[in-house]
Order: C-alpha cells, then structure tokens, then sequence
C-alpha cells in the first residue's frame, strides 16, 4: 500500500471514530469538533512521519499547514473571548 493510501485511511479511521464519539456524547457544535480534528491530524501526520521516513519530506507540508490552521482558529477563539469580556 502506498504511504499516501495508508496515510489517508488512517487518518480517515481516527477521525470517524471521534465523530461517532462526539456525537454520541452529545456534541453538537463544529466549535467543539474543529480543535480536536485538527489535533488528530496532526498527531497522524508526525506519526507517519516518524515511522517512515519516505514520507518525511511528502507530509511536511501538511503538518505546516495543520500548523497553521491550528494558530488560526486558537487566534479567533482567544479574540471571541477577549471581546466578550
């Protein structure tokens, strides 16, 4: 199986699991399943990159951009919550 299958169908795996989970708890905001989606990824992606070294230089730019996505959202939480304040 290619990384890239791999990759993608574990990935695919952990996040439905967490939806199910989340959604049998009772979660019903975007706002509660969009942080942990996006610290899956990223723990996923460093996985694979851990484990295979191939896949080192093809998933660097992924976990940038999960990064990113990351600081993003945490920006526009923190100023939601500075404004109501």
């Amino acid at each position: 199986m290619k990384i890239y299958n791999s990759y993608v169908l574990s990935l695919s795996s952990v996040l439905l699991l967490t939806t199910v989970i989340l959604a049998a708890l009772g979660g019903a905001q975007l706002s509660h399943f969009l942080p942990i989606f996006i610290l899956e990824a990223i723990i996923v992606t460093e996985l694979f990159v851990y484990f295979n070294s191939k896949a080192r230089r093809q998933l660097t730019f992924v976990s940038i951009i999960l990064c990113g996505g990351f600081l993003v959202y945490l920006a526009l939480e923190i100023t939601s919550f500075l404004t109501r304040v």
